[in-house]
């Protein structure tokens, strides 16, 4: 068999479900589940969260009183298509053909495979990337390869808070009291029960030196702010004090192959969601390739879908000889239920 046939979308994903590549799992992917639409084009009808209304009484055997409903609010966004490729050149082809040595080929077409297998991890950063800056800004910024895009979801201002003292002051700050008073306002101005507060390793170590939070663990120490603190410790304070379960986050992406590692949360930020910690999808459109390639009797075998909606497509260049991969996707996060004159449930602080 010619190599390179071994070189397709199919042989891909055997080897990354193979290799477990496919078991890296994000926050995101817990927060927006991934559903797929037909097109370039997101519809949504946002769902109301908030106090329900009771039933008004009524006599028997007279009619039902009609309900008021609310006005049902369209939006149409365009998704967003990302998309990128690689290639075996013709050098590495002459390489791959000259090789007689069973390991150093298989190492290079482990290489190969690898270098397709960062594709897929990028789609799902890129994914991820989106997910964060919407929960800790309430928009999607989307900038480089000659795309600009801001996507303003429309949080309100009071969805936004602010602490009491920044908790980079921890001699005066009180963490725990901002929390408990962010949860009681979001049950009493929305009737949402917070669950989850979200916040980076950085945040959290505000929470570890907090002089507050210390005294609150050892009441009866006589210098409580010198007492070594936990994380586990932390997490069980807030959880006693707030009801929240603490979510320290710590994965991060880069920009470019050889930038600096982000974290995808950014520090100074935290974010509570409701208990139910779903907020809404990632939702797919139809890429390209997986519009005019997946069903062409010529290309169909160069082309996949995974991950609901990334598509895999290989073509060969007769000049420069070549083999490419490319792997796009069309995609946006969106909630799925939105507070009154708002968007989604969440509360944003602001705590540096």
């Amino acid at each position: 068999m010619n190599i390179f046939e071994l070189i397709n979308p199919t042989n891909l994903v055997a080897y990354w479900d193979a290799t477990n590549e496919s078991q890296q799992n994000y926050l995101g992917d817990r927060l927006f589940p991934s559903r797929k639409v037909v097109g370039l084009e997101l519809s949504k009808i946002s769902g109301r969260a908030g106090v329900p209304v009771t039933l008004k009484a009524s006599a028997f055997d007279t009619q039902a009183t009609y309900r008021e409903r609310q006005s049902i609010e369209m939006q149409k966004t365009n998704l967003m298509l990302f998309r990128e490729r690689f290639r075996i050149d013709e050098t590495l082809r002459q390489q791959l053909l000259a090789t007689s040595s069973q390991p150093v080929l298989q190492n290079l077409v482990e290489r190969i495979f690898d270098d397709a297998s960062d594709l897929r991890r990028g789609a799902k950063a890129t994914r991820e990337k989106m997910i964060m800056q919407l929960i800790t800004t309430g928009h999607v910024k989307i900038e480089g390869n000659g795309v600009k895009a801001d996507y303003d979801y429309g949080l309100n201002k009071a969805q936004k808070v602010t602490a009491s003292t920044t908790w980079t002051d921890t001699v005066n700050s009180k963490p725990l009291q901002d929390l408990n008073d962010w949860v009681d306002y979001a049950q009493t101005k929305y009737g949402i029960s917070m669950g989850y507060v979200i916040m980076s390793p950085r945040t959290f170590t505000f929470l570890k030196s907090s002089e507050s939070i210390a005294f609150a663990l050892y009441p009866t120490a006589t210098n409580a702010s010198k007492m070594f603190v936990t994380t586990q410790q932390v997490k069980d304070i807030v959880a006693a004090t707030t009801g929240l379960t603490v979510l320290v986050y710590k994965e991060t992406y880069k920009d470019e192959m050889f930038g600096t590692a982000k974290p995808f949360i950014p520090d100074g930020v935290v974010t509570l969601i409701p208990s139910s910690g779903v907020l809404g999808n990632m939702f797919f459109g139809t890429t390209p390739e997986e519009a005019d390639m997946l069903n062409n009797p010529r290309q169909s075998g160069n082309t996949t879908i995974i991950d609901t909606g990334v598509a895999l497509y290989r073509r060969l260049i007769d000049h420069p000889v070549s083999t490419e991969i490319l792997c796009s996707q069309v995609c946006l996060p969106a909630f799925s239920s939105d507070v009154e004159n708002g968007a989604g449930t969440i509360l944003i602080g602001k705590v540096d």
